[in-house]
């Protein structure tokens, strides 16, 4: 460690300012060098990704397909239990309604995977500055 110039050492586990600074522009060097490590394999992870549009098209279908056939299940259903009891249509719009609402729950509860899925290339993705500041 060096001194201050005044004679003066810092004490023991003390650092200097000097090589508190030198400290911090090592740690400002690392920073930068992981920043740019990040968005390095952040690129080179993309174009493995973008090959990926099909099944991006495959998760739409299945969101579809899901919302779908939970009102189509509930609306069937309904249709049958009131033939059977004679209550037309009152069971088909309950069921009808509680199909949509399965689905919906089904299709939120897919695209939260899908996030989560995707949330470390998010991260790793280098952020952009505000143009404000």
């Amino acid at each position: 460690m060096s001194g201050d110039g005044k004679g003066q050492s810092p004490g023991n586990g003390e650092i200097s300012p000097e090589d508190r600074e030198a400290l911090r522009k090592r740690s400002e060097e690392l920073g930068q060098k992981l920043d740019a490590l990040k968005s390095q394999r952040a690129q080179a992870e993309r174009p493995a990704n973008q090959g990926s549009q099909s099944s991006d098209f495959g998760a739409a279908f299945k969101f579809a397909a899901e919302l779908v056939v939970g009102v189509a299940v509930g609306g069937g259903l309904g249709w049958a239990l009131d033939k059977q009891f004679g209550t037309a249509p009152w069971l088909m719009i309950v069921l009808v309604i509680l199909g949509f609402a399965a689905g919906l729950l089904n299709v939120v509860r897919a695209a939260q995977e899908a996030q989560a899925k995707n949330e470390p290339l998010q991260k790793a993705a280098p952020s952009v500055k505000d143009d404000d500041e």
